[in-house]
Order: C-alpha cells, then sequence, then structure tokens
C-alpha cells in the first residue's frame, strides 16, 4: 500500500473522520487530526450526517480535540517523543478506510455522473493541467468530497504532488478566465475569523488577508490549493529528527528561500535575523503548520514573527539548527506573521 499522505483522510471503527497530518508517522499509529463525527452538520452521505469539530482551524479546537479524544477515546492520544507533546494519533488497527486525495480525484474526472460541485472540480483541475502543464496524476482532492460527505456549498480542497508541480499550478491560475481572487465579503469572514486567533488589529488582518495566496473562487465556489511532498521528497523517517523546545520569542528576518512554503509545515529560509531574545538569534528558518501562511510570503520579504523556537535535531544527518514555529500549543493565540513593510501591531 501507498505510504500515508499529507492531507489523506482515514476512517476509524467508530466512523470518526481523521485528517493525516505530514508524511511522518510512528509505526504502529498514524499522526493525524479529528475533523468529522457523527452528528447533526450539514456534511451527509447515504442518510448519515456528520458535524465538524475544526472549522476555524485554531489551536484551540485542536486542543478541544485532544480533549475529547481523551475522554472518549484515550488510545487516540499519544505523547510523541520526537516533538515533547501529546498528538491526535490514530491506531493502525483502528483504521477501517483510508482515503486517498489522488483516487478520489480520478474517480471524478473519470466519472460521468457527478453532482455540481463535483463537475466543478472536474472542471477545474482540467483547466489547471492544461494551463500549467501538470499532470491530472499529481493532483488531488481532500475535504468533504474526498469523503463523499460535501454539500452545494462545500469548498473545493485541492492538492499538488511535488514542489515544482505546485508552483506551476499556483502560478496558472491567474491565467484561468473564472478563477477569481477572494471578494471582499470572504476576505471579511476571514478577518473576523482570524482576529480570534492572531493578536493583531482589524487593519492589519484586512491587509493580511489580501496576502493568501493559496485560497481562491471557482465560479462562485470557494477553493483552496495546498502542496503534498512526493515519496522521494520525503528525506527523513519518523524519529530520525528530534525537536527541543527553547521558549517563545519574536524575530524580524528577511525571507531568503521560500520554495518549500507550499507544503505542511510551510518552511521559509530565513536571514538577517534580529531579536532580542538570546536563544532565537540564530535561528535558521520559520516554519507555520497554520495554513494561513502557505505560500504567502516570497524571497526578499521582511517579516516579523513571533513564535516558539525549537532545536531541530537531524539524528541522521548530524545536524541541528533552529527555527521559530508558527502553529503550537505554547505560542497559541499571541503567534503570527507578518511582513513589515506597511503594517503594524495595534490592535
Amino acid at each position: 500500500m501507498r505510504k500515508f499522505r499529507d492531507k489523506d483522510y482515514v476512517e476509524t471503527c467508530e466512523g470518526w473522520f481523521f485528517c493525516v497530518v505530514g508524511e511522518s508517522h510512528p509505526h504502529d499509529r498514524l499522526v493525524a487530526y479529528l475533523k468529522y463525527l457523527p452528528g447533526d452538520g450539514a456534511w451527509s452521505r447515504q442518510g448519515k450526517s456528520f458535524k465538524r469539530t475544526i472549522c476555524a482551524y485554531s489551536m484551540q479546537e485542536l486542543v478541544n480535540t485532544i480533549d475529547f479524544l481523551k475522554k472518549n477515546k484515550p488510545e487516540y492520544v499519544f505523547y510523541d517523543e520526537t516533538v515533547g507533546a501529546e498528538m491526535s494519533c490514530v491506531p493502525l488497527t483502528r483504521i477501517s478506510k483510508y482515503y486517498r486525495c489522488d483516487e478520489r480525484l480520478r474517480e471524478i474526472v473519470e466519472s460521468d455522473r457527478l453532482d455540481e460541485l463535483e463537475s466543478k472540480t472536474k472542471e477545474l483541475v482540467e483547466s489547471i493541467s492544461e494551463v500549467s502543464g501538470v499532470d491530472i496524476k499529481n493532483m488531488g482532492i481532500t475535504g468533504s468530497i474526498l469523503l463523499k460527505i460535501h454539500h452545494p456549498k462545500s469548498d473545493i480542497d485541492l492538492v499538488v504532488y511535488g514542489k515544482n508541480n505546485f508552483w506551476k499550478a499556483l502560478q496558472s491560475l491567474h491565467s484561468i478566465n473564472d478563477v477569481k481572487p477572494l471578494d471582499e465579503l470572504r476576505l471579511n469572514e476571514w478577518v473576523s475569523k482570524a482576529s480570534a486567533k492572531y493578536p493583531l488589529s482589524t487593519n492589519t488582518l484586512s491587509k493580511l488577508a489580501k496576502l493568501l495566496r493559496n485560497k481562491y473562487i471557482y465560479k462562485g465556489t470557494p477553493f483552496s490549493i495546498h502542496g503534498i511532498r512526493l515519496d522521494e521528497e520525503v528525506i527523513r523517517s519518523y524519529g530520525e529528527v528530534k525537536y527541543r523546545s527553547l521558549g517563545l520569542a519574536k524575530i524580524r528576518a528577511v525571507i531568503s528561500d521560500a520554495s518549500e512554503s507550499c507544503f505542511t509545515p510551510a518552511i521559509y529560509r530565513v536571514s538577517n535575523v534580529e531579536t532580542e531574545q538570546k536563544h532565537a538569534k540564530d535561528v535558521e528558518a520559520l516554519a507555520s503548520f497554520d495554513g494561513t501562511f502557505t505560500a504567502m510570503f516570497d524571497e526578499g520579504t521582511r517579516i516579523e514573527a513571533f513564535g516558539k523556537v525549537e532545536l531541530v535535531i537531524d539524528l541522521r544527518g548530524g545536524r541541528s539548527f533552529k527555527w521559530l514555529l508558527i502553529g503550537t500549543f505554547e505560542g497559541m493565540g499571541r503567534e503570527y506573521v507578518i511582513p513589515t513593510e506597511g503594517l503594524s501591531l495595534s490592535r
């Protein structure tokens, strides 16, 4: 069986849906967060309804899902020594079905019996493939469409396999007539949700919203696009890298390489780091599990960020370095990344 990939889904024996996180997992379980539960929600299939546990993609929601699992299925919570934190993980023995993003998209593209949202998905990926030159076999669909629980107002969540393929696909979007940037209404909705996540003013969030680079609208339907590593781009297995927390810090820096900012986590190499915290002075990268900052900043952008400094210990390569991590329990509600030109932090 193919390796589990980021943004694939699994269904457990309880009928719970978990979204896979990353490509590195313990040998007997899968790092994944709980996304859908049976319940009174807008998502359904075969007469059964589901509700979402993650809506704003905030760290507080993730904490809430872990607390839920501790109370109801404690075997789904795992203390990960490589990161020094509790994670939601699905034991392989509890998986009843595996949902692959690429297989589901292939099913949609090859089918003549599609609902309106599936038809839009098919049209969109065919347009992206035609304009960008990225083969549809290097694309997939995640979220509710992957699980066949979507409704007419669901978003289209696309994935593209491979760094080079992602950037080609992203750059092609402006050439597709029916692809539009987020409209004012949706930008305002994003700002409203983001105000609960980040310690930033509404004015700053409004400017940040206009920098979102992986969210668009296709024929009235919002869609997103995410990069997933190809197997050959995954160079470390679980346990070959460990992470040690050194504390929170604020830095200012210049983006020196943004090529891997399409993945989870989004990784930006940085230079010219300035900080008042000694443990952050030699930070080499900014890494974000927060999807807001996916593919957002270009090489040469000056940024300010607040997050957790980690020592990244490459046990196989024999090298260590520091990065500033966004999307952590310790920094919850305090983390942010902004370009320093033209934005302020006053709330």
